[in-house]
């Protein structure tokens, strides 16, 4: 049996020594910031999300791989390929490991995929010259251009000399989209061939091997803060995090931590109330429309007047949801204006602890670029 294995990570985290200090500047962040001239996956940034994604080896092996942020996204796995002659017979195998980091980023509308075949190992019977494997892109929609060779077809021995293929990269035009966020979701499928090219072996096809969701966006000021354009990978689910100390908005995340955790502390009182946001799989998803979100926030008064009365905010309170009215899930869009069915909670806190607790949930969503409908999850931190 020959193996080959690759050193091609290694001189990497060296380059990555080189320019480590680009962390510190944030370029490392979750949402990273793209502008012009400064676009590309540096090795820091490869070898940071290729260190984590080794560390969620079993989520980074399915199809959709694993998504650390919206913005960074890996897939990876060992790939055995097990030859046949044309009559059918057994004749040979090798394998292979293959990685593909993915980073989008948070200013401009645009992908790279940077792309990678190590220790690939082939049977004793099998010549390095004749056992070919071709890594393949996919590149079939109108709304976006894709930059780079989309494959590569090589040796084994080409594969050990030079394990990684060229950044590919996509990109769509600020201005391609539906109104009013000039939309584009774009699915990036990642293939690969494997054979032994001595006339008489058939090739082993596998077209859909890894999938990546993305979104490009131009929301333009509907994100605030200047977050005019960018791209996400929608598979990744986000999660806003509330601390229930020392953060400056105490009393609201303890109503948030109450309304999922200890309903029965909670109005208005509904038997068998659960709470959605707390996982993936019954997420909240952000509301835009400015009327509905009002809607949302009368239901929820009329919850805290009818509980404690119409002096409810006496002494500088004011009436808190969760659900966030800023969702779905509030109190007037998930009950069809009937808030007594509400399986959510109001409550009078400080208006500070109101305050501070809405301003971070903005940021949060702009961070994320969490546009209508998108989801997200809620978390306690103690």
């Amino acid at each position: 049996m020959t193996r080959h294995t690759t050193t091609w990570w290694q001189a990497r985290r060296a380059l990555a020594a080189v320019v480590a200090t680009l962390a510190m500047c944030g370029v490392l962040a979750a949402a990273p910031a793209a502008t012009a001239g400064t676009l590309g996956v540096s090795a820091a940034q490869a070898d940071d999300l290729r260190t984590e994604c080794g560390r969620h080896s079993a989520e980074a092996a399915r199809v959709q791989g694993w998504a650390r942020s919206r913005f960074e996204q890996c897939y990876h796995s060992t790939e055995n390929v097990y030859l046949y002659d044309t009559n059918g017979t057994y004749y040979g195998k090798f394998d292979f490991e293959l990685w593909i980091l993915a980073f989008a980023y948070d200013g401009t509308r645009r992908v790279d995929y940077v792309t990678s075949v190590e220790n690939v190992h082939q049977g004793s019977n099998l010549s390095d010259e004749l056992t070919y494997l071709t890594i393949r892109f996919d590149c079939r929609s109108t709304e976006v251009t894709c930059g780079g060779p989309l494959s590569r077809a090589d040796t084994i021995r080409g594969w050990y000399t030079k394990s990684t293929m060229d950044t590919i990269t996509i990109t769509s035009p600020d201005t391609t989209g539906a109104d009013p966020y000039k939309i584009v979701n774009f699915t990036e499928t990642i293939g690969f061939t494997g054979e032994y090219r001595n006339g008489n072996t058939r090739p082993l096809y596998k077209d859909t091997h890894a999938v990546n969701h993305v979104r490009f966006d131009s929301a333009n000021s509907a994100l605030g803060g200047g977050k005019f354009k960018g791209t996400v990978f929608t598979d990744h689910i986000p999660r806003f995090d509330l601390h229930l100390t020392g953060a400056g908005y105490d009393q609201e995340a303890r109503h948030v931590d109450d309304t999922l955790h200890h309903p029965e502390r909670t109005f208005p009182a509904l038997i068998g109330k659960n709470a959605p946001g707390a996982s993936v799989t019954d997420p909240l998803h952000r509301l835009m429309d400015e009327t509905k979100k009002r809607q949302n926030h009368d239901r929820a008064v009329e919850i805290c007047v009818d509980v404690w009365g119409p002096g409810y905010a006496a002494g500088s309170m004011e009436c808190d949801e969760y659900p966030f009215r800023s969702t779905y899930e509030g109190a007037s869009e998930s009950t069809g204006g009937q808030p007594g069915n509400w399986h959510g909670s109001a409550r009078p806190i400080p208006r500070a602890d109101n305050g501070n607790g809405g301003t971070e949930l903005g940021k949060f969503y702009g961070a994320n670029r969490l546009l209508d409908r998108d989801a997200f999850t809620v978390g306690i931190v103690p």
